[in-house]
């Protein structure tokens, strides 16, 4: 097969990212069959340490301080992510080097058959998933690459998870919020107890802080399988790490202090929300540490300093004359709160905020704009208390992606039927992310921000349009 075939084959099967995700049931989500499948791969998995991230936010940004840092030591580590923004290749990588679209086609050619041969249980345990084949891709091909350790993130809730398999020397819980209640339940503590499905018995627990009712699930489970528990603080924000002005518009790092420490660390992830995911990485790593995998503290700080991760407050545009342009894919009330708190005068110097938004059709398209709204008071600059500009347009688009929700149902969902009050923000409709930067940069002044976000694939859209993710499928 060459790499196209390859694609196609992978997607051929059940892929619930684009049909949506059902309800976590054993019979929509089998560990015992993803088990199976390792076990004819030669259980993979056993072949080097991991890391398991589960969580509603934070799960990416982890791993990448995770993966930075050990790299920065020497560690050969294997990252697996997603959803991708440009290429499905970016969900399996070593060293931050993506697989190779050659070495991809070449290992699922080889692995065909055994894929194959797993079908042949779906009466016992239901056909494998697009999602599952390449959580077992991954693993593979950290096994026979060698790695040193490899990083994992779950991709939905954790119990049911195909990475959950896995068997790591930590396990990690970001922050909890609402998110996918179709799928893992309508309280905080259900889904709580989904993520909670990941802990091991006698495995280390890092935990960031949570509300009480899910802290109160975790140390539970955590009490049941006397798995130490370790409930991290939040690192501090210094002093703010360069002078803004119009010549200087977007902070490029952040300074922050683990608590109890005195090391300074430049962070290049924007947001008060990054102080929770600096402090979960530190603590993981000194876990690994105690067992047997040291990273000095000059290599933690290198690594975070280096860190990258796309489309998380990214700034793509700060010209001269021009609109910043800022993206971040927040989908859900929560992190369109953290957004809102991170577009502020401390990170970015502009006049006013034009939001564009795109969201997939089961996500809280309510939740989202009531934080992306709730401040607006029709001032001619309105101003929040924290120093953030207020939204001046809302600009409602969609992705190409299958699941994304039309701009008028998103009209419907975030501004209700009632008519907009003169005071409120202008909302206007696209069919097309392109579409929507055209109408953004119409209306933006050289000195305001224009703001991309609600799914990770519009803000892929939005890169790609700004020439980046070339190495996009």
């Amino acid at each position: 097969m060459n790499y196209q075939e390859t694609l196609d084959y992978i997607y051929s099967f059940i892929n619930y990212e684009k049909t949506g995700m059902p309800a976590a049931t054993t019979a929509n989500y089998n560990l015992e069959r993803m088990a199976s499948f390792l076990e004819r791969l030669g259980n993979p998995q056993h072949k080097y340490p991991s890391i398991v991230i589960a969580g509603t936010k934070g799960k990416g940004s982890t791993a990448a301080l995770c993966e930075s840092a050990l790299r920065v030591a020497g560690y050969r580590v294997g990252l697996y992510t997603q959803p991708h923004l440009h290429s499905y290749r970016e969900r399996m990588r070593i060293n931050q080097r993506l697989i190779s679209q050659e070495t991809l086609a070449e290992l699922v050619t080889r692995l065909r058959p055994v894929i194959e041969e797993s079908l042949t249980e779906a009466d016992r345990f239901g056909c494998l998933t697009t999602y599952e084949i390449g959580t077992g891709l991954a693993l593979q091909y950290f096994a026979e690459q060698q790695v040193d350790l490899a990083v994992l993130e779950v991709g939905l809730g954790g119990r049911l998870d195909a990475v959950n398999v896995v068997e790591p020397l930590v396990s990690v819980i970001t922050s909890i919020s609402l998110d996918h209640i179709a799928v893992l339940g309508d309280t905080v503590a259900k889904i709580a107890a989904e993520k909670a499905g990941i802990i091991k018995p006698g495995i280390p627990v890092v935990v960031a802080p949570q509300v009480a009712e899910a802290l109160a699930v975790i140390e539970e489970v955590c009490r049941e399988k006397a798995s130490p528990l370790e409930v991290v603080e939040a690192a501090e924000s210094l002093s703010p790490a360069q002078e803004l002005s119009e010549h200087n518009r977007g902070q490029k790092f952040q300074r922050v202090r683990l608590s109890g420490q005195p090391e300074i660390f430049e962070l290049p992830l924007l947001g008060e929300h990054q102080l929770i995911n600096v402090a979960l990485a530190a603590k993981v790593l000194e876990a690994l540490a105690q067992r047997g995998l040291k990273v000095e503290p000059e290599q933690i700080a290198e690594g975070f300093r280096q860190v990258a991760w796309p489309g998380r407050l990214e700034v793509l545009e700060d010209k001269p004359g021009r609109p910043l342009l800022v993206v971040d894919g927040a989908h859900n009330a929560e992190s369109a709160m953290k957004l809102g708190q991170a577009l502020n005068r401390i990170n970015f110097y502009y006049q006013r905020v034009i939001f564009i938004v795109g969201t997939s059709s089961d996500k809280d398209v309510e939740g989202i704009f009531r934080e992306l709204r709730q401040s607006s008071d029709g001032a001619a600059l309105p101003q929040s208390s924290d120093g953030a500009a207020l939204p001046q347009a809302f600009i409602l688009t969609r992705s190409n992606h299958p699941r994304a929700l039309s701009p008028a149902k998103i009209q419907q969902r975030g501004f209700g039927s009632a008519p907009l009050s003169a005071e409120e923000p202008r909302v206007m409709l696209t069919e097309s992310v392109s579409e929507a930067l055209e109408v953004a940069h119409s209306l933006a002044q050289p000195l305001d921000l224009i703001c991309a976000t609600g799914s990770l694939f519009v803000v892929a859209e939005v890169r790609e349009a700004c020439g980046l993710g070339q190495e996009k499928d």
